[in-house]
């Protein structure tokens, strides 16, 4: 969520943007401002996949310990997962700091923004072939 709405809410920006710059709208300026939408949305969700990454290999690691009671399904346990991502956030940016929470953005700005090239080159186009514009 976090990534898809700043992608389009940056999107038309960095269109804008690029035509100025380039003289004019072309498939150059989309993939360009796709690519850029792409890294800002990579830039506000990338600690979240970070958090959850880190969630998710404890969880399962934890099923393979015998000694770790299973949970059973509680209000209380609904409401964990909150705890569980603040207190996760927490101990990432006491250990390693800012960096610690944006491991992988080189990668993630790649294929996210590679992913928001292809959005912004490919979605107005279908919109016209289909007729939907």
């Amino acid at each position: 969520l976090l990534w898809t709405g700043t992608f389009f809410l940056t999107l038309d920006v960095y269109q804008k943007s690029i035509e100025k710059f380039v003289g004019g709208k072309s498939i150059t300026t989309d993939v360009c401002a796709g690519f850029a939408a792409g890294v800002s949305g990579t830039m506000v969700n990338c600690w979240t996949d970070v958090v959850r990454t880190v969630i998710q290999k404890k969880a399962i690691a934890d099923t393979f310990d015998p000694n770790i009671p299973k949970p059973k399904f509680n209000l209380s346990y609904c409401f964990s997962g909150v705890s569980s991502v603040l207190g996760t956030f927490g101990n990432i940016y006491q250990n390693r700091g800012i960096t610690g929470l944006y491991a992988g953005f080189a990668i993630k700005s790649l294929y996210l923004g590679g992913s928001g090239s292809f959005l912004a080159v490919l979605v107005p186009r279908f919109k016209k072939m289909w007729g939907c514009e």
